[in-house]
């Protein structure tokens, strides 16, 4: 999955920019609020139909225009096909997507047209954040390899939802509950069985990403399910009972499961220092997109938010070195020309320099 060509219309403080893409490594440059990390910002965008920097697109229109338009040319690399897939956003909220003239009714559609992975500065909280961080993560992975994982996902969400409004209702009977109950039961059970399957399949790939890393030890990964290993969920939920009653809420379940992360046996957050955490969150982030190339028989595409910022140049040329041999598009931004230019020299690769959200070709 490739970009060949892009087009930005009103994103921030780029009025207009075109670029045509390299298939490969993809150097943008150029001052601090100059558009880089928009470009990126735009891309995602064109992926995800949200921004990765506010929750509300609203803000992300260009202040002097009343509405927001990417698009780009896409190159599948299974079906050998090009498709044209655009987003349109007003200030006033009205959203619209399209594939080669055809409407998207989600923005689900849109992430399957046009998988990416984003690594920026706040992607470090997949190992210091909470379990949302790291069940989003796995979710990503299972929802790009999975088919039918986004309708089941959805099921389980609205289940959930409904038992917790009867809950913080406060005044329904037993029967009602058990219900909802019996309704959450089977697709919670559904949704731990994916993960679980996933995160086998990705453990062997990041101990070989990991490996190519140096600073990094053996790292392992274990899934919570949400509950007590060797307990049947619905035995929980019936302890649960009076519990949930009184807090309002489910408190066990798949929507509480969480990955472990160690190092050498032990918690990657407790004892990894600042340097070696940005790494494995990139071994992570590298390893599932191997996973999905493995699986699909595509890449997926990566935008790297101020990489030489992150990492220093050793491990910035190990990370390019695993993009390049996982035959990635990869958008990568720094405020120097110079932090790029000997890793990217003797191979492929176009650099944009932005100046006041312009982007010219070097």
């Amino acid at each position: 999955m490739r970009l060949s060509r892009l087009d930005v219309l009103q994103v921030r403080n780029l009025a207009s920019v075109q670029i045509d893409c390299h298939p490969g490594a993809n150097v943008i440059y150029g001052s601090n609020g100059s558009g880089k990390t928009s470009l990126l910002e735009a891309i995602y965008i064109l992926g995800r139909g949200r921004s990765f920097k506010h929750r509300d697109l609203r803000v992300v229109v260009n202040k002097l225009a009343d509405e927001l338009v990417v698009s780009a040319r896409i190159e599948r690399e299974i079906s050998k096909t090009s498709h044209q897939l655009g987003i349109r956003r007003t200030a006033q909220g009205k959203f619209e997507a399209r594939i080669d003239g055809k409407s998207l009714q989600s923005a689900a559609q849109l992430v399957e047209e046009l998988p990416l992975q984003l690594i920026d500065a706040h992607s470090f909280t997949l190992l210091e954040g909470g379990p949302l961080q790291r069940r989003q993560f796995l979710d990503w992975g299972v929802f790009h390899v999975e088919h039918g994982y986004t309708n089941l996902w959805r099921r389980f969400q609205k289940a959930l939802k409904q038992r917790n409004q009867l809950l913080r209702h406060g005044r329904m009977g037993e029967d009602t509950l058990a219900a909802w109950t019996a309704e959450l039961l089977p697709l919670a059970e559904q949704v731990t069985d994916y993960r679980q399957r996933y995160l086998l399949e990705l453990s062997g790939i990041v101990k070989q990403v990991a490996s190519s890393f140096d600073g990094l030890g053996e790292v392992e990964l274990e899934y919570y399910q949400g509950w007590a290993e060797g307990q049947a969920l619905a035995q929980v939920f019936e302890l649960d009972r009076k519990r949930d009653m009184a807090l309002g809420s489910t408190n066990h379940g798949a929507h509480k499961a969480d990955i472990r992360i160690k190092v050498d046996g032990a918690v990657a957050a407790e004892v990894l220092s600042r340097g070696q955490t940005k790494l494995l969150v990139y071994a992570l982030k590298l390893a599932q997109a191997a996973h999905y190339r493995e699986r699909m028989g595509q890449s997926c595409l990566f935008l790297l938010d101020d990489l030489p910022a992150e990492l220093d140049y050793e491990h910035r040329a190990q990370v390019i070195a695993c993009l390049n041999r996982l035959d990635c598009q990869y958008f990568m931004t720094g405020v120097d020309k110079q932090d790029f230019q000997m890793l990217v020299d003797g191979m492929a690769h176009q650099m944009f320099h932005m100046e006041h959200g312009v982007a010219s070709a070097d």
